[in-house]
């Protein structure tokens, strides 16, 4: 397996993000949980509520692989070293 850690930036933090929907009446929204996992401590649990959902729309940045794993250690790699609006479109970041 391979070191997160080494394929992140310094002070990148990663989290598992868990996301809900939550349906009222005629309304929908997305609830986001994030779970941190490695990089530099940033805090605990957090739940935030969206009604979009905002994805990379650049092929350059999307990770592949056979696992979650795979596809998550791709993606690192990739943005390793780049802004986050270099792989965001601009306004799309929250």
């Amino acid at each position: 397996m391979e070191n997160r850690e080494e394929i992140m930036n310094q002070d990148d933090v990663l989290s598992s993000v868990h996301q809900y929907e939550l349906e009222r009446d005629e309304e929908r929204v997305f609830i986001n949980v994030r779970e941190p996992l490695g990089g530099s401590p940033k805090g605990s649990f957090i739940a935030v509520p969206s009604l979009i959902s905002k994805e990379c729309s650049n092929t350059d940045y999307v990770g592949l692989g056979d696992s979650v794993e795979e596809a998550l250690n791709d993606c690192l790699k990739r943005i390793k070293g780049i802004s986050l609006s270099q792989a965001i479109p601009q306004g799309w970041l929250i």
